[in-house]
Formats: structure tokens, sequence, C-alpha cells
């Protein structure tokens, strides 16, 4: 097996990997809630921010979640709020 196809196999396994419990609850959450904050999700699923964090960077990898910022006119300092949605918002 040359290495173009082990590389490309290997994506495909990690495309068709099976989705932690975590990250189904995060999918489920974000399609019936609309986009969220991370903060917003701790509160939703009473676990710890930075296991949520991971199940939404394994997500966004996978291209099904989407990170992004709100910027808020009224608020003039700061950072932005950092929104999650799904990748494809047709519910």
């Amino acid at each position: 097996m040359d290495s173009n196809s082990h590389v490309s196999s290997t994506l495909s396994d990690e495309r068709t990997r099976s989705v932690s419990p975590i990250e189904e609850r995060l999918l489920s959450i974000l399609r019936d809630g609309g986009p969220l904050t991370r903060d917003q999700l701790v509160k939703k699923m009473s676990i710890p921010r930075t296991t949520i964090y991971d199940g939404l960077k394994k997500l966004i990898m996978r291209n099904e979640v989407k990170k992004y910022p709100l910027y808020q006119a009224e608020r003039s300092r700061g950072r932005p709020q950092v929104m999650f949605s799904l990748l494809d918002d047709s519910k």
C-alpha cells in the first residue's frame, strides 16, 4: 500500500468513526436549540466546559458543527461571544 492510499484510508476511517455519546447530545441540542454559546451548552448538559469543548472540537473537525463570533452592536469592547451551530442549518 502506498502512502497516498494509507492517508486516504485513514481519513475515511476518521469520518466513519462512531460519534461519542457527548457528541450525539451536542448534535441533538444544537439541532433542537439552534446556535448556542459554550456556557449555554454547559447549563443544558450539566457537564464540564472542557468536556463540551473537546466534543465541539471533534465535531468541528468533522465538519458537522461551525464556530463563529457574534458581534453585538451595543457591546463596543471586549471579545465577541462565540456561537456554535450545526454546519447544515436545515432542521
